[in-house]
């Protein structure tokens, strides 16, 4: 046997998974890790309990039975991404990483975005500037631990930090560097304009590879913490987003996808970046190192879910509310009967970028009880996600989409999106493995296993498709432009931020 190591570095624990060459999985493991939230708007992780948790997962996959470590051909990582983790000239972290969640940097974006302009910055770099940016954090560093930023030699992500605790080299790929807000897609490289805006210096941002490429190989040290053999190839691997794409066979401009969790997203592929006149999506790269994919992501997808199932159903137990909840929502006509939810119970990122934006059920009526409710939040979510669909179509035709996360498994809720989406869904074969499917794909490209990001079909193959129902496009026409004309006309009395309206 033959196997692709892949780690999924997400924000709760690292997910390890062993692949087959032909893609199947052999084994699978979860070592979660904590997060600090040590004042108001910081988030922050250790590197080291990455470092451990890579370790821990790395040996128990080793321990197999059957499984050898001589048998590993590659490992690879996706990993979360916007994070700020500076490391010293001694190969040391400087303090922990301030990870995707950290909000404190807002002053640091604003000067940024006077001296650059919001626009500008989002025509070269791809990203709406925001506190949540790394290149937002990284300059906060800098002005709030001067002498830990002058310590600093390179600032990394944090499949950056395996990767060099694997090999002894700092490096990086273009897709987490994409998501920074200070990687120029027109020149493929860090742009010095925005740097130099935020008081950063070129030279402590690492080097860039292609996901797919070797950043080096296991070292005698890093054998001996975590197991794998030394002199295993390493390969880069890429940002989660990125490496979602991949794992998701979305490899062709007129592909697209969209990835429900606790949150979600919509993507497309295309040969050029994409630019909203709104901003109202961001680019990333392909983990091929030439394309560029566009997503518009919100705050509230499986989320708002669980949310109506504790408001509304309390006296279920969770299991059984996901079991019955196909019947429920079948009692209901698409529409909901005229009653819309809002789903923004966490304020709101695309499509209006409002942290002030609240969720709400507008035409209620004493004719309607819970299960009305509960289709109307679902049908919330499918319509705020066509928002999005609606502006990434409008700049590139998608003649294909696929679904993705454990709302896949629902099929009531698969079913509801096409029908808002008007749109054919692929449901791919494992929707909750795209991440790591991209980092295994990484690792067999760099082995040499795979050809290319085309063969992701073989890692996740479609299972089946959902066909839209024409008899309810009209119905949920009228439900989008009601939904938009109700965000628009409840902004300035609810979704303003100040309570007096």
């Amino acid at each position: 046997m033959a196997y692709l190591l892949a780690h999924d570095l997400g924000t709760s624990g690292d997910k390890a998974v062993l692949y087959g060459t032909d893609g199947t999985i052999v084994a699978e493991t979860t070592v979660p890790y904590p997060t600090a939230y040590p004042f108001d708007k910081a988030a922050e992780q250790n590197p080291e309990d990455w470092w451990s948790a890579f370790c821990a997962a790395t040996r128990s996959l080793l321990g197999q039975p059957g499984v050898s470590a001589r048998e590993v051909l590659a490992v690879s990582f996706s990993a979360q991404m916007n994070s700020c983790l500076p490391y010293g000239r001694d190969g040391r972290a400087l303090r922990p990483a301030m990870i995707w969640a950290d909000q404190r940097a807002d002053a640091e974006a604003a000067r940024i975005a006077g001296e650059v302009g919001l626009r500008r910055v989002y025509e070269r770099t791809g990203q709406r500037l925001s506190a949540a940016l790394g290149v937002a954090k990284m300059a906060w560093f800098k002005a709030h631990e001067p002498e830990l930023y002058r310590q600093t030699a390179c600032f990394l992500q944090p499949k950056d930090t395996l990767v060099f605790r694997l090999t002894g080299r700092m490096r990086s790929d273009y897709s987490d560097a994409s998501h920074l807000g200070c990687f120029d897609l027109e020149t493929m490289g860090w742009s010095d304009e925005i740097l130099e805006s935020a008081g950063l210096s070129p030279a402590k941002m690492p080097e860039l590879l292609p996901s797919f490429a070797n950043a080096g190989t296991v070292t005698r040290e890093a054998s001996e913490a975590c197991g794998l053999l030394q002199g295993t190839p390493v390969i880069m691997g890429g940002g989660d987003g990125a490496c979602a794409t991949a794992g998701a066979a979305i490899h062709e401009p007129g592909q697209a996808y969209a990835a429900l969790g606790t949150s979600g997203w919509i993507a497309t592929l295309g040969d050029t970046p994409y630019s909203d006149p709104e901003e109202r999506t961001f680019t990333l790269m392909h983990l091929d190192g030439r394309r560029y994919i566009a997503l518009g992501a919100v705050q509230m997808a499986g989320q708002a879910l669980n949310w109506a199932a504790g408001a509304l159903y309390s006296e279920m137990k969770p299991a059984d509310f996901y079991k019955q909840l196909p019947e429920m929502v079948r009692e209901v006509p698409a529409g909901s009967g005229g009653l819309l939810f809002l789903p923004y119970l966490l304020g709101e990122r695309s499509p209006w970028w409002n942290p002030d934006a609240s969720g709400c059920f507008i035409g209620l009526t004493a004719r309607q009880g819970r299960n009305d409710m509960l289709r109307a939040v679902m049908e919330g979510v499918g319509l705020n996600l066509r928002l999005i669909l609606d502006v990434l179509a409008a700049g590139r035709p998608i003649r294909e989409m696929s679904l993705l996360g454990g709302v896949t498994r629902n099929p009531a809720f698969a079913q509801l999106l096409s029908d808002v989406w008007q749109r054919e869904l692929r449901l791919v074969a494992m929707p909750e493995y795209a991440t790591s499917a991209g980092a295994a794909l990484c690792a067999g490209i760099g082995a040499g296993v795979y050809k290319g990001f085309g063969d992701a079909a073989g890692l996740n193959p479609v299972r089946e498709t959902v066909t839209p129902r024409a008899e309810n496009r009209e119905t949920y026409q009228r439900a989008l432009e009601r939904f938009t004309a109700l965000y628009h006309a409840l902004k300035p009395v609810a979704f303003s931020g100040d309570p007096q309206g």
